[in-house]
């Protein structure tokens, strides 16, 4: 076994060599990420304790030649998932001694978001997190970047780049599969904008779900992940397609909030008339009457996740590309039931609103 001399600093050279691993795979056990064995995470963490090895935040950015700064480029931060992403992003960076650099993009064409990255660049930051879930080619970015680490976040960059992505098409189906084995076998739709990467995912999964289990699609209607479009795709649904569906998947929270609402305004009762499944699990989610069965994303996980692929690739150079997934969880609660035999229907009375018969 090789010996140290402690009168100079540690380095993760000498980690490697004491425990007969390559450097990338030191990088990769203090950087938290997932391709390492057990028992080779375990030999180098504990060799890491035995020569006192701390990493040397200056010296990386002297290599670096880049500040301590990690750039983000993100849309939309008002609603919930875009925000949480931010959110996470920045505290996993400031736990790893980076801080984080915003710029978000209010158009979401080509020319605006060539302008953030510019932007971002400009201040020589380590490197870009990009999460920009839209249905657009983003290949224009590989050029600005060819020079700077970049990591996607659950959004399609049309060039090979490490992602991190959840499974939206999977969450969707999951949401679906509840349903169907609960007994539901009419389960209609709220979707959200097919401008959206989740909204087109999402949908799809309902789709493919129900396709498997041999059944015909319910109505479907579309929002824009608000509950004011939620209200009103329920409301439509009641008015034109009682009746054709037991069940409803809608594409987030806040719309399935709306819905809600418009099914208590109706004198429809949810679980007993109709089951609800959301998606994202917002905090609120729980408290909603009734308790919103959803699925749930990991939010926390894709920030921590975007941010220790970045750093490695920072720090060691490319380590060739990569897709990490993350599987979203259903959270059941009291908003999905079996099916009754019969569901009162729902009238217009006299001064025009819907009420429950």
């Amino acid at each position: 076994m090789s010996r140290i001399d402690h009168k100079r600093e540690v380095t993760m050279t000498d980690v490697a060599a004491r425990c007969g691993v390559s450097y990338q795979t030191v990088s990769r056990v203090i950087n938290e990420m997932p391709e390492v064995a057990d028992a080779t995470r375990t030999r180098v963490l504990r060799v890491i304790e035995q020569l006192g090895y701390r990493p040397n935040m200056t010296a990386r950015h002297l290599v670096s030649r880049r500040s301590t700064v990690l750039g983000h480029v993100s849309f939309a931060i008002g609603l919930y998932g875009p925000s949480q992403t931010m959110v996470n992003v920045e505290e996993s960076a400031k736990q790893a001694g980076y801080r984080v650099m915003f710029t978000g993009v209010v158009d979401p064409n080509i020319n605006e978001i060539s302008r953030a990255v510019n932007e971002l660049c400009s201040h020589r930051v380590a490197g870009v997190l990009i999460y920009l879930p839209l249905e657009i080619d983003l290949s224009v970015l590989r050029t600005l970047c060819q020079n700077i680490p970049v990591v996607a976040m659950d959004s399609d960059l049309n060039f090979k780049t490490t992602a991190v992505m959840v499974q939206q098409k999977s969450g969707s189906r999951i949401a679906t599969e509840h349903l169907i084995n609960l007994g539901h076998r009419r389960i209609a739709c709220i979707r959200a904008s097919q401008a959206w990467r989740p909204g087109r995912l999402r949908y799809q999964g309902w789709l493919s779900a129900l396709k498997e289990a041999r059944m015909s699609p319910g109505p479907c209607i579309e929002g824009d992940w608000s509950p004011l479009s939620g209200f009103q795709a329920a409301q439509t649904l009641i008015k034109d397609h009682w009746g054709e569906f037991t069940a409803l998947v809608v594409a987030n929270d806040q719309m399935a909030l709306g819905a809600i609402r418009a099914f208590h305004e109706a004198g429809v009762s949810v679980p007993d008339d109709i089951s609800v499944v959301g998606f994202d699990d917002i905090p609120e989610s729980g408290y909603f009457l009734p308790p919103l069965t959803t699925i749930r994303q990991d939010f926390p996980r894709v920030g921590k996740l975007g941010v220790q692929c970045l750093l490695e690739e920072i720090r060691s150079g490319p380590c060739g590309v990569r897709t990490y997934t993350i599987v979203p969880t259903l959270i059941q609660r009291a908003s999905t039931a079996r099916p009754r035999k019969k569901c009162q229907r729902p009238v217009r009375g006299k001064n025009g609103d819907l009420n429950h018969r």
